[in-house]
C-alpha cells in the first residue's frame, strides 16, 4: 500500500499560497506591532435566555490565549476548566473579546475576580453551557504599520486590492498557515491520520484537522489554477447564501447564473466519513478525487473514519462584511506605561475594519493587501519539508 506523499511543490503551495491580487503592488508593513493593533470581537449567535443553570458573560483579554484566560477564571472560581464553555478560540497576541459560560454557582467568585490582563462583563442567567461553534463570526480591527510606501500611496494600493478582490467574487476562504503548526510540521501527520495510518490519541483531533485543512487548501488552489473558482461544475456541492442549505448541482447553467447573482457559493471538501460529496464520476467528484490521489489518501480510509471525523463542506470564497479602511497615527508605546527598555515607536498605518464568518482567517485579507512589495519573496522563496 502506497504511503502519504506530499510533493515539495504542494508543501510550498500550502505554506506560501499565491495571492489572488499578485499583479497589484502591496503596502508591506507589520502586523501586531502592539496587541491593540489586532482587535477581535466575537459576534454571538444568541443572547442569554434568562433561565437558571449557567451564567453567560463577556471575557476581554490581552496577550493571553483563550485557554490561559479560561484557566485563570476557573482557578479563581474553584471549578474545573472543562465546566467553562467557549464558542471559539481567540488570538494570543491581540486584544480579544468573546463570550464564555460558567456554572451559576460561580457567581460570587466571578464578582471578586481580578486579573491584570482580563476583564469580565456582567453575567446573565443562561440555561446551558456555551458550545464550540455557537457564534456568528468575528469583527476585526487590524492595523498594519511601518508601511513600505508613503501612507497616501498605501491607502490607494489597499483600496485597489480590495476592489480587485470584490471583482474576483470575494476573498479566497483559505485556512491560515498557523493551522499547520510550526514550519508545517502537522500537515503530514494530519494526512497520515486521515489515511488511517497513524495511531495514538495525543493531539489526534488537532492533527486530523490540520490534514483536512491542507486538503481543502490544495483543492481551492487547484480550482483557482484551473480558472474554476467561480465556475459551477456538474456535481458541485453548492451552498445557499441566505439559508445555508447545501445541494448538489445538476444544472450548471442555471446554478452559474445564481452564483453570479450572489445567491450561491461553491463549497470545497473538508474530507471525513460523513461528508456530503459530489456524485461519483461527475466533474466535481473527479476534481476532489484528484486531490486525494495527489497525496496518497484512499477514499475508503475516509469512509472508515465514520462519525469520529464526519467532515463537512466549506465555502471557497467569502465577502468580508462592513469593510472599512482608515488611516491611523503613529504611537509611542512608552506613553502607554510600558517598561522603558521595551519602549518603541510604532509608525503610522492603515486600519482595516471588517467582519468574517466563524472559521475564516483575517490574515488571508492582510496577506493580499501587504504584498507583493519590492523586497517581497513570500510567494517565490523555496520551501522544503520533512516527514513526521
Amino acid at each position: 500500500m502506497a504511503g502519504i506523499a506530499l510533493a515539495d511543490a504542494d508543501f510550498a503551495l500550502l505554506m506560501r499560497p499565491p495571492r489572488r491580487t499578485e499583479a497589484l503592488p502591496g503596502i508591506g508593513g507589520r502586523l501586531r506591532a502592539r496587541p491593540e493593533d489586532f482587535v477581535v470581537r466575537e459576534l454571538p449567535a444568541y443572547d442569554a435566555d434568562g433561565r437558571e443553570g449557567h451564567l453567560l458573560l463577556t471575557l476581554k483579554k490581552r496577550l493571553l490565549t483563550t485557554d490561559e484566560a479560561i484557566a485563570a477564571v476557573a482557578e479563581a472560581c474553584g471549578i474545573d476548566r472543562r465546566e467553562i464553555g467557549v464558542a471559539g478560540l481567540k488570538d494570543r497576541d491581540a486584544v480579544t473579546e468573546q463570550r464564555i459560560s460558567v456554572p451559576a454557582e460561580a457567581a460570587a467568585a466571578l464578582a471578586r475576580f481580578r486579573h491584570p490582563q482580563i476583564e469580565l462583563g456582567e453575567p446573565a442567567p443562561h440555561s446551558h453551557k456555551l458550545r464550540r461553534g455557537h457564534l456568528h463570526g468575528n469583527a476585526f480591527e487590524v492595523t498594519i504599520r511601518d508601511l513600505a510606501v508613503p501612507l497616501a500611496v498605501a491607502e490607494a494600493r489597499a483600496s485597489a486590492k480590495l476592489d480587485a478582490l470584490a471583482a474576483l467574487g470575494g476573498l479566497d476562504n483559505l485556512y491560515g498557515i498557523q493551522r499547520f503548526g510550526h514550519d508545517g510540521r502537522n500537515i503530514l501527520q494530519g494526512l497520515e491520520r486521515l489515511a488511517g495510518r497513524a495511531r495514538g490519541r495525543r493531539k489526534a483531533d488537532f492533527l486530523t484537522s490540520a490534514g483536512q485543512s491542507a486538503l481543502f487548501n490544495l483543492y481551492l488552489l487547484e480550482r483557482r489554477a484551473r480558472g474554476l473558482s467561480r465556475t459551477v461544475l456538474l456535481g458541485d456541492v453548492l451552498k445557499k447564501t441566505v439559508t445555508g442549505g447545501l445541494f448538489v448541482c445538476d444544472d450548471p447553467e442555471t446554478d452559474q447564473a445564481r452564483l453570479d447573482a450572489g445567491e450561491l457559493v461553491i463549497t470545497g471538501p473538508i474530507f471525513g466519513g460523513k461528508m456530503k460529496a459530489p456524485p461519483p464520476d461527475s466533474p466535481s467528484a473527479d476534481l476532489e478525487r484528484g486531490i486525494l490521489d495527489r497525496v496518497g489518501v484512499d477514499p475508503s480510509a475516509l469512509v472508515a473514519l465514520g462519525k469520529k471525523t464526519p467532515g463537512t463542506r466549506r465555502p471557497l470564497q467569502l465577502t468580508p462584511g462592513e469593510l472599512q479602511l482608515r488611516r491611523v497615527p503613529a504611537v509611542e508605546l512608552a506613553s502607554q506605561g510600558m517598561a522603558p527598555h521595551k519602549a518603541s515607536h510604532c509608525g503610522e498605518g492603515l486600519c482595516l475594519r471588517f467582519r468574517l464568518p466563524s472559521g475564516a482567517y483575517a490574515t488571508q485579507l492582510t496577506h493580499e493587501i501587504q504584498g507583493p512589495t519590492d523586497d517581497d519573496t513570500s510567494t517565490n522563496a523555496p520551501v522544503s519539508h520533512k516527514g513526521p
